[in-house]
């Protein structure tokens, strides 16, 4: 599997989230059609994990992005957390958070899509895929602070919306 892969194929969804077809993760971006991603952020001792990408360089959700259609949101997650830090994890170990629509409008594309939120409570041990993961961290809340304080741009926009809505009050 390739990470990021643009022929990729997602569901499309409609306003109520309810798959009214697929496409490529391209298409779905090129086209501007709404979509699935899943967000899963690992918990430990008061810190978070984060993943600082290979792609962009920049620091993101433990895990996270696009999953096939014939997923649901859960499955998406366990396979994502997987694939990305080689951490199995069960159903059990994922507590949702969260549910929204988040857009990032680019001018020859957009991101349109519906975000189920997890959280893992649990220590692991984690081996980063190296294709596409640079690193992963734990960040306690100062130094997720002096993150979002930066002038530079060292994080994604959804992870400085999300870790702010959802995650910073869990931390120490």
């Amino acid at each position: 599997m390739i990470a990021h892969d643009p022929k990729e194929i997602i569901a499309v969804v409609d306003d109520d989230d309810k798959i009214i077809g697929t496409a490529t993760r391209e298409e779905a971006h090129t086209k501007r059609l709404l979509h699935r991603e899943v967000y899963v952020y690992i918990i430990n001792d008061g810190k978070v994990l984060l993943q600082k990408r290979k792609d962009n360089g920049l620091w993101d959700h433990s895990v996270g992005g696009h999953f096939p259609a014939k997923e649901t949101y859960l499955q998406g997650a366990i396979r994502e957390t997987k694939e990305e830090l080689g951490i199995k994890v069960a159903e059990k170990d994922l507590k949702f958070l969260g549910k929204e629509r988040y857009e990032k409008i680019k001018p020859d594309s957009a991101n349109l899509r519906f975000i189920k939120i997890y959280l893992i409570e649990k220590n692991f041990d984690f081996k980063p895929d190296g294709k596409e993961v640079e690193r992963a961290e734990y960040f306690g809340k100062k130094e997720i602070e002096e993150l979002l304080r930066s002038s530079e741009k060292v994080m994604t926009t959804s992870l400085q919306y999300f870790l702010k809505k959802y995650i910073m009050q869990m931390l120490r």
